[in-house]
């Protein structure tokens, strides 16, 4: 029949959204004002407690294009693999939900994607912060890559550019656009516990299956909203054991692929592992002597992380990651566990 004929577009638009009230009208508008006319725009209302699903139910009422999903919370992750089960086209990309993108986006880069038949297009964007707006920075010069070029130039500095730390590409997925399998071989397979590296996890891979890209370099269109409140406060007494998910879906990809990214990883994973001491200095009282002695032990003896330490560089550095990488390669208990409660004591004061 008819009506059970599925109808496919030039790209999908998968939005998940959490408690951003605030700004999703902004994001909503922003994208169904957009040039490019050919899209459907995925609102996933990933339980949400605020008016958000409201506000996705309304706008759907009013523009056929648009499809909405509730769910039970699950994070992002889950919400991003939600959007994708069940858009139906050529090419994917993701806006944030309390972000917004310049009118152009999507006609920009799905004109190069179809000029280029890429399986990835790459855009330039802003920070939004409260008081300014500043241009994003990539370490690569704009134009189409080939696999040649990608993996002479892009795919050994793709991760880590040399300096610590900088990507050589963002690792985020909202400046991107993916060929719907290449984001199909990837994206299901990140797992929906992980808090942080949720793009690097199936952006690089995608990166690394894809026959070329283009980037689209100095045309700012996406505006990223950078919330400092955002950033966690307290203390995360699950983040030891879901931290390193990312690094071991790019670890798993790296053994997949027919280019090495291991040395790039050791970087990668000591940003994780930045991330990790941060955490525990905001444990405070929460954590008894023992726990904390558990983690630092398991932090000293993971053998991933050993094998980073031995590898890494030291002089690019800076110096607090200098700091705890001289702990972990003596494996000093005593050592980290005095780092940490220096840190403690700096945040409590910076706060």
């Amino acid at each position: 029949m008819l009506a059970d004929i599925e109808v496919f577009v030039l790209i999908s638009i998968i939005v998940p959204i959490y408690k951003v009230e605030k700004y999703i009208n902004k994001c909503i508008d922003s994208i169904l004002n957009q040039k490019l006319k050919d899209f459907e725009l995925i609102l996933v209302d990933d339980g949400s407690p605020d008016n958000c699903g409201k506000i996705c139910d309304e706008y759907s009422k009013k523009d056929n294009r648009i499809k909405v999903i509730h769910k039970k919370n699950g994070g992002l992750v889950s919400a991003r693999q939600a959007g994708f089960k069940v858009s139906t086209g050529e090419y994917i990309g993701f806006v944030d939900g309390d972000d917004y993108i310049e009118e152009n986006m999507f006609f920009d880069m799905m004109e190069k994607a179809k000029e280029y038949n890429a399986d990835m297009v790459l855009c330039d964007f802003f920070h939004l912060y409260p008081d300014k707006k500043v241009k994003s920075k990539q370490y690569f010069e704009g134009g189409f890559y080939d696999k040649k070029s990608l993996e002479k130039y892009i795919y050994p500095k793709m991760i880590f550019s040399g300096s610590y730390y900088s990507f050589g590409f963002t690792p985020s997925c909202w400046s991107k656009i993916f060929k719907r399998e290449v984001l199909e071989n990837n994206i299901m397979k990140v797992d929906t516990r992980i808090k942080m590296g949720e793009d690097a996890a199936f952006t690089y891979p995608c990166m690394l299956d894809s026959n070329n890209i283009y980037f689209i370099k100095n045309k700012h269109l996406y505006n990223y909203r950078i919330n400092p409140k955002s950033m966690t406060q307290s203390y995360d007494k699950n983040l030891w054991n879901i931290i390193l998910l990312p690094y071991y879906r790019l670890k798993e990809k790296s053994f997949e692929s027919d280019f090495d990214i291991s040395f790039q990883l050791n970087y990668y994973l000591l940003y994780l592992i930045n991330f990790v001491i941060r955490n525990e200095a905001k444990a405070g009282k929460i954590k008894s002597l023992k726990d904390k002695i558990k983690i630092i032990k398991e932090i000293l003896y993971n053998d991933d992380i050993l094998k980073a330490i031995k590898e890494v560089d030291l002089n690019i550095l800076p110096n607090h990651t200098k700091t705890i990488v001289k702990f972990i390669r003596k494996k000093s208990v005593l050592g980290l566990y005095i780092y940490i409660n220096m840190f403690s004591i700096f945040l409590r004061i910076k706060r």
